[in-house]
């Protein structure tokens, strides 16, 4: 999994001299968020805890890291207090809704038993952000648009996945045009409501269960396709 951090590595370092993208983002005063950069050794170690052995996961796909959350640790799904939870020697306290609600599956799964089953990554491993609000990557112009997910192709080469369930209507429509394109050769699930909308109000309760019983289910039935 460490070619997975260096691939996206790599992509920033291109995107930081691709004439187009840095032209583009200075008049639009869209900013990269700097959290994958900034914390790649944590990113690093989480990566080897939890997904150092092969298994035939199933991949929750969401859009791009917020500003609050994983644009800060660098980590799909994972605000500074949900790694406070799940790695040593951190100790910090920043957190968002969608991030909470993710560790809160975790916790209710089993943590090694969530990733023994269940990887999570973004669609672009980069967020960004105007004027302090998040921006998707789908509200960028198309070319930039497949310019921040064309690794996520390479990511699911390297992981394996026995499902894919995107976690947003865009991402659903991206994979969907992906698969469709012979470019994405691994199925597709149904898709789960996003995890910031799953996490307002008195939802939450309802949508952990929701989330904790179809990865049960579907990692069993994955199993016995397989066996």
């Amino acid at each position: 999994m460490e070619e997975i951090i260096d691939l996206h590595l790599d992509l920033l370092k291109k995107a930081e001299t691709n004439v187009a993208i840095s032209k583009f983002f200075k008049e639009e005063k869209i900013t990269i968020l700097e959290g994958f950069h900034e914390n790649v050794d944590l990113v690093r170690a989480f990566y080897q805890k939890y997904y150092s052995k092969p298994a035939a996961r199933i991949v929750l796909c969401g859009i791009n890291p917020g500003r609050k959350g994983a644009g800060k640790t660098g980590i799909p799904f994972i605000d500074f207090k949900g790694a406070s939870r799940l790695m040593p020697n951190v100790n910090e306290n920043d957190w968002e809704s969608s991030s909470q609600f993710v560790l809160a599956i975790i916790e209710k799964m089993g943590i090694d038993n969530f990733f023994k089953k269940v990887y999570l990554t973004n669609l672009s491993w980069y967020g960004f952000k105007k004027e302090r609000k998040n921006v998707n990557y789908y509200e960028l112009p198309v070319s930039i648009q497949k310019y921040f997910i064309k690794n996520f192709i390479k990511e699911m080469d390297i992981v394996q996945p026995s499902l894919i369930i995107p976690l947003s209507k865009e991402v659903e429509a991206t994979l969907k045009v992906m698969k469709e394109g012979g470019l994405l050769p691994y199925r597709i699930g149904k898709r789960l409501p996003h995890p910031y909308w799953c996490s307002i109000g008195n939802r939450a309760d309802e949508y952990i269960n929701e989330y904790s019983h179809s990865l049960e289910r579907l990692s069993a039935i994955r199993q016995l396709t397989n066996s």
